[in-house]
């Protein structure tokens, strides 16, 4: 829509879908932030979900193959599939690559804090940096991908008639 100085604002839809991802990006950006910058890893015990898991996983023959370091693989691709889709949305179809860069970015500042400030309890590791790339690069083509097949409906302007 124009306004009257020549503006272009935002429909109430269009408006609506840039602002839920960008609320839900706000958020799960903090998420990640907690799981990766706290002093301590989550969830490392002996007796923890993913000591389970990975038990649960090798009494199964088809799933024997996945050991902790493929287990951490996986959930670093997925930690961040979430972020890159969020954050391609907000920018949009013709930006959407920049959602990778900045899981580039972002994976850089975790990773070198947590080689810096908290390399007591926590690593980072080039490993680290290529599966979080890969996830938010995932999560960014992905949401290219829902952009190109669904693209936001235009309301239509009203129109003036006049009546003679």
């Amino acid at each position: 829509m124009t306004t009257d100085d020549g503006r272009q604002t935002m429909s109430g839809y269009r408006q609506r879908l840039r602002t839920v991802p960008l609320a839900l990006l706000i958020l799960y950006t903090a998420f990640i932030a907690l799981v990766t910058l706290t002093p301590q890893q989550l969830d490392t015990g002996p007796d923890s979900f993913i000591a389970r898991l990975l038990a649960f996983l090798a009494s199964h023959e088809s799933t024997a193959w996945i050991d902790y370091v493929t287990l951490e693989k996986l959930a670093n691709v997925g930690l961040f599939v979430p972020f890159g889709f969020l954050l391609a949305l907000q920018l949009g179809p013709r930006r959407w690559w920049i959602a990778w860069v900045a899981g580039l970015v972002f994976t850089c500042l975790i990773e070198g804090t947590q080689l810096t400030l908290l390399s007591p309890t926590r690593f980072g590791t080039v490993s680290d940096l290529v599966t979080n790339t890969l996830g938010a690069g995932l999560g960014a083509a992905l949401a290219l991908l829902v952009m190109l097949i669904w693209p936001p409906r235009t309301e239509k302007e009203p129109v003036d008639y006049v009546v003679r």
